[in-house]
């Protein structure tokens, strides 16, 4: 199972944080030597720009399990969490399962709704049997700057 904690909201006016983003290009031939200029050349982007669409409504969690290892989200992984956009099947979600916070995704299988880890080892839970809730959609995972 995997569980997350609750590590922050994101700021409602988060500071500029430009991280270099060279831009790498591909060619499809050579067409004599490249400009020695070329290797300056570059761009920046803002992590919050990325990963976080709607501030007020912008929550990291930290995951603690194994239970979504197939959807590549890992124990220690951070995700952002986004409470603005509506959640649907086919999402991978934070959900309150009878109290408890978990990440899974949520599937429809016919008149039955789902929250199901990524692999066999964890059974789907039923989402009409328990008490459960679902309180936002996860946007990114792996926040470790791999973008």
């Amino acid at each position: 199972m995997s569980r997350i904690q609750l590590i922050g909201q994101a700021p409602s006016s988060p500071p500029r944080l430009d991280i270099p983003c060279p831009e790498v290009l591909a060619r499809a031939g050579i067409a004599g030597f490249a400009s020695p200029a070329e290797d300056y050349a570059g761009r920046s982007f803002d992590l919050n720009e990325r990963f976080i669409k709607h501030q007020a409504a912008t929550f990291i969690f930290q995951v603690a399990g194994d239970s979504m290892e197939e959807y590549r989200i890992y124990e220690g992984d951070f995700l952002v969490v986004d409470r603005s956009i509506t959640p649907r099947p086919g999402h991978i979600v934070v959900a309150l399962v009878e109290g408890e916070l978990t990440v899974k995704k949520w599937i429809t299988r016919g008149q039955w709704e789902l929250l199901c880890s990524g692999g066999d080892r964890y059974p789907p839970i039923p989402m009409n049997d328990v008490e459960t809730q679902i309180w936002g959609v996860v946007r990114s995972g792996h926040v470790e700057f791999c973008v």
